[in-house]
């Protein structure tokens, strides 16, 4: 007897919503429309306000100061900015859930669009002045600074640019990029977390004590993230190329593509491409946004008010001695950070000036200082101010709350940090700045700084680098395959680090060129990339790198 048939099951609410989506009616051309309206009409009305009477000390402030007038410009943009995403919001969220596929590409553009506009809105008003006029007092390299935004412009206007290659390419081509993007997050997921916990385990301490709360703790991170990207993306490449490709290869994927017509380089082109363009995204984050993390976590933790967490952070010098032996001038500086500004100045300063048999002549002791790259003065605030007599008793005690010195003094931030700035922690601009500046020391000194300079770019370099290497070898046919493919990767990017450490620090003794020292792993490590692809594409079997075999006699 035929038992009946059950009753078909109905699929999950989330398939069934996903299926509902696309019967959203199209209304988000006509509330992007509305969206915009609204927009200009709110800020039409708040520009004729700023005009009325009850803005005039503002007004009179402004003409009185280009910085007042560049804070207001910023903050009025800033708002309006953001009122601009909160109008469009609802036709944003609506294309965003009716799109599918290359439908995607056009909201996603408009939204990378708007996060670049604002971003270059803030960033203009932040460091604009200073690309202009370096606040260490050393010659400036605007052109380096518009590189910058540059880069941070196509990092993020590529976004939609890569959504709309993928929904291009071929069937075969997604499912490539689908099968390695999923473990390439998940690596990187993991890695950035362990990371964050691991430093957030290191400072729970600081910010108990400075009673950060969620969104602080976020923000603190975020910060970090620039950092973060540049130190793991090479290991999240190679560790997903392995797995992708081993997983493909495992299950004979990649032998019916091969089957199929396709060249093992036209197969991993999809991969090549990605990682060329991970090596350009990392090259935008470390040309000056990864080197002023470390700068950020230090004026989040000096919040803290603990001076032992300040201690340890980094792009800040602490009890810099400085001597002007052509003026007769001593500095002692308890802290002194690479970043200057008003709210990031010079503390618990001590200059003395010395009469020319060497003996002390006046003695500025102050709690802060602020030099001023415009005029080139210096202004000492809360200071107490000492005259000597010959027989080096004191003359006269004074206090000021500011104290401006009229005379132009030699010294400059830049010259006094000039021993001691650490070029890890300095972007392309700067670098740029300090060997322009100290074009006249030897090329000994100058030569950690020149070779900083290239390895801003020779280290994201390595992304492409390390998916080029580890492709063919994922490429097997047998398990035994892939455990020595895999083993062969592992030890080729560890080879890789050893290598360009060592060739690095011999740039920066001068052993080698600064730039050679830089590049030439990866030059030597790309000709072993390119080999082995080529061994793959032509079928031919790879070198072994067990020296055991290599006197064995062939079969």
């Amino acid at each position: 007897m035929e038992s009946p048939p059950s009753a078909p099951q109905s699929p999950p609410w989330w398939k069934k919503a996903w299926a509902w989506l696309p019967q959203i009616p199209p209304w988000g051309l006509p509330l992007a429309l509305l969206g915009t309206a609204l927009w200009l009409a709110l800020t039409v009305k708040d520009l004729l306000d700023l005009t009325g009477p009850d803005y005039i000390g503002l007004h009179v402030e402004t003409v009185a100061s280009s910085e007042k007038a560049i804070d207001l410009a910023h903050s009025f943009f800033a708002a309006h900015w953001l009122l601009l995403a909160q109008c469009l919001a609802p036709a944003l969220l609506l294309a965003l859930l009716r799109g599918r596929q290359a439908a995607l590409v056009l909201p996603v553009f408009f939204l990378c669009s708007w996060l670049f506009l604002w971003w270059l809105g803030a960033d203009l008003q932040q460091n604009l002045e200073r690309s202009l006029r370096d606040p260490l007092g050393m010659l400036s390299s605007p052109l380096a600074y518009f590189a910058k935004l540059g880069l941070i412009g196509f990092l993020i206007l590529s976004i939609p640019l890569l959504l709309g290659l993928y929904f291009r390419a071929s069937l075969l081509d997604r499912y490539l990029v689908r099968c390695f993007a999923v473990p390439f997050l998940l690596c990187a997921g993991g890695i950035a977390g362990i990371m964050i916990t691991m430093d957030l385990l290191n400072n729970a301490n600081d910010f108990v004590a400075a009673k950060f709360g969620l969104g602080n703790i976020l923000l603190f991170y975020l910060a970090q993230l620039p950092q973060i990207l540049v130190t793991i993306t090479e290991a999240a490449l190679l560790l997903a190329t392995l797995y992708a490709l081993g997983r493909m290869s495992r299950y004979n994927e990649l032998i019916s593509m091969m089957s199929s017509g396709r060249s093992v380089a036209r197969i991993l082109a999809p991969l090549l491409i990605f990682a060329a363009w991970c090596a350009l995204a990392v090259i935008a984050l470390n040309y000056q946004l990864a080197p002023q993390a470390d700068r950020t976590k230090e004026e989040m933790l000096k919040t803290s008010g603990r001076r032992a967490a300040a201690r340890d952070a980094k792009g800040v010098e602490f009890n810099v001695p400085y001597r002007n032996r052509q003026d007769r001038r001593n500095w002692l500086i308890f802290r002194l950070p690479y970043d200057l500004s008003e709210r990031n100045s010079m503390s618990e300063v001590w200059v003395m000036q010395q009469d020319p048999q060497g003996d002390p002549q006046t003695m500025i002791v102050a709690k802060r200082a602020a030099w001023n790259p415009v005029l080139h003065t210096w202004t000492f605030y809360q200071a107490a101010v000492m005259e000597f007599a010959q027989n080096l008793q004191l003359k006269s005690l004074r206090f000021e709350e500011r104290l401006p010195i009229l005379e132009p003094w030699r010294e400059t931030p830049g010259s006094i940090l000039s021993d001691r700035l650490n070029p890890e922690y300095l972007g392309v601009p700067e670098l740029l700045s300090y060997l322009r500046t100290n074009a006249s020391l030897p090329a000994r000194s100058l030569a950690k700084y020149e070779a900083a300079l290239h390895w801003r770019f020779a280290l994201p370099c390595r992304c492409f680098l390390l998916v080029l290497l580890a492709a063919p070898l994922g490429i097997i046919s047998s398990r035994r395959g892939l455990l020595g493919g895999v083993t062969t990767a592992v030890g080729l990017f560890v080879l890789l680090f050893f290598c360009s450490a060592v060739l690095l620090k011999a740039g920066e003794g001068l052993t080698l060129p600064p730039a050679v020292g830089a590049w030439l792993v990866n030059a030597l490590f790309l000709a072993i990339g390119l080999t082995t692809l080529w061994l793959r594409s032509s079928n031919r079997s790879l070198p072994s790198l067990n020296p055991l075999r290599w006197f064995s006699s062939p079969p």
